[in-house]
């Protein structure tokens, strides 16, 4: 799926790869750091849907191999910046105005769903504002992450109180189910988000003046 336009964070019309272009060139020339869609995929959902606003600028880097991609026009890794930030924002809108059509981007191999690397992205997501996101984990609102969080080595450190057996049986079908958890932990967590997108802006707005 390729377009153009303007993604979140101000990036400038260009061309953009499509999403199984985008995973292809992360995943495959070797580029070292860089990880594919689906972990990509996990990581904007955490940062759209959880308690903490984030600006692009702080977590493009973490899927460039801990840099900026370049800002060339035309440049492979302007394009690729620029195909995850209309992802971002097409998250955004979806949850926002057609929440049930909303889908989480799962690897495939022979038929099996794979979510491991969308996990791996949720939780790098999650680890960017621990101190946020672990009131919506100490609260009765972690039942919302369940499926994502017993499919995740980490994830499955923060249910020390849920018995092997119970975790394993949400486990075994934890794919169809994670996309209602990022719906509801999207509207669980509005008023938390918006007022730290709120903060976010004052202390941008500060720091330029």
């Amino acid at each position: 799926m390729s377009g153009s336009g303007r993604g979140s964070g101000g990036a400038t019309r260009t061309r953009a790869y499509s999403y199984d272009e985008l995973d292809e060139i992360l995943r495959g020339d070797g580029r070292g750091g860089w990880v594919g869609i689906s972990a990509i995929d996990g990581l904007i959902a955490a940062l759209v849907a959880g308690p903490a606003f984030v600006t692009p600028d702080e977590w493009l880097p973490h899927i460039f191999g801990g840099h900026m991609p370049s800002a060339v026009p035309g440049e492979p890794g302007r394009r690729a910046a620029a195909t995850v930030l209309i992802r971002y924002d097409e998250v955004s809108r979806t949850l926002i105005e057609r929440p049930d059509a909303y889908r989480p981007m799962f690897m495939n191999d022979a038929g099996r769903v794979i979510i491991n690397d969308w996990t791996i992205g949720f939780m790098l997501g999650v680890g960017m504002r621990s101190n946020a996101w672990s009131r919506v984990l100490l609260s009765g609102a972690r039942s919302i992450l369940m499926p994502i969080l017993v499919a995740n080595d980490i994830g499955q450190k923060l249910l020390p109180d849920v018995s092997t057996p119970e975790k394993d049986r949400i486990r075994t079908s934890a794919h169809a189910h994670i996309a209602g958890s990022v719906i509801a932990l999207h509207a669980f967590c509005a008023p938390k988000r918006a007022g730290s997108k709120r903060l976010t802006k004052l202390r941008s707005s500060r720091h330029r003046n």
